[in-house]
């Protein structure tokens, strides 16, 4: 879906390109890359949550204090140990074993995510904490490759809960990820970003910005860029 969006948004995707810094002077935005080079843009759009990133500002902005809650990825090629579920054949093993948030289980669940043949499947595995490879090798029998992702997944929720602004210097830097303190999802998100979006642009109709803008989206050590 996200390379469908892209394509259609007709936008220069600039992938490994990680941001490090983000001023402004002069009604335009610096951003400065790992690799050393600096873009200049006229707005930025940053759809990240900023409370993990080590990203600098200046002039400094300001975030409510909030922690995210991290969850384990595994992606596993191979197949499944059914004796370690109690079952006689991996065929009795259903697509998804979905388990209780309890520290006597070390994962939270595993699904088949594609099945090649009857001996070769792609699984996920959701878990609190990082799978060690013992524990892998319990749950599979036999493993051809295995991925790991450490996820900020969402924000630990704590009523009352303290909104960032979607404008964080009440010129032109915007924040997508500020809706997430009330609900994180891939459709909210979406959401909150028709509504920046909605936002730039009825801010552009009134003068604030130019007619012709840049305008990088700074996601997770990304950068998507986009001239309107």
């Amino acid at each position: 879906m996200a390379d469908g969006l892209i394509k259609y948004a007709n936008a220069s995707l600039y992938l490994n390109e990680k941001v490090v810094s983000i001023s402004s002077a002069k009604n335009l935005y610096n951003l400065s890359l790992a690799s050393g080079e600096v873009e200049n843009c006229d707005a930025v759009v940053i759809a990240t949550p900023l409370d993990e990133e080590k990203i600098s500002f200046d002039p400094p902005i300001h975030l409510p204090d909030r922690h995210m809650q991290h969850t384990f990825v595994t992606f596993v090629r191979g197949l499944a140990n059914a004796s370690y579920f109690n079952l006689e054949s991996i065929s009795s093993m259903p697509d998804l074993i979905g388990t209780l948030e309890t520290s006597a289980v070390p994962f939270t669940s595993i699904s088949v995510l594609k099945s090649y043949n009857d001996s070769d499947k792609a699984y996920k595995v959701f878990s609190r904490n990082a799978v060690s490879d013992d524990l892998l090798d319990l749950l599979f029998s036999r493993r051809d490759s295995t991925i790991r992702l450490d996820w900020a997944a969402y924000p630990h929720f704590k009523a009352p809960e303290h909104f960032a602004s979607f404008i964080l210097d009440g010129q032109h830097l915007y924040y997508i990820n500020a809706f997430e303190n009330a609900a994180s999802t891939i459709e909210t998100s979406a959401l909150a970003a028709e509504n920046v979006v909605r936002l730039l642009l009825e801010r552009l109709s009134h003068g604030s910005l130019k007619t012709k803008v840049s305008i990088p989206v700074v996601s997770s050590d990304r950068k998507l860029y986009k001239d309107l």
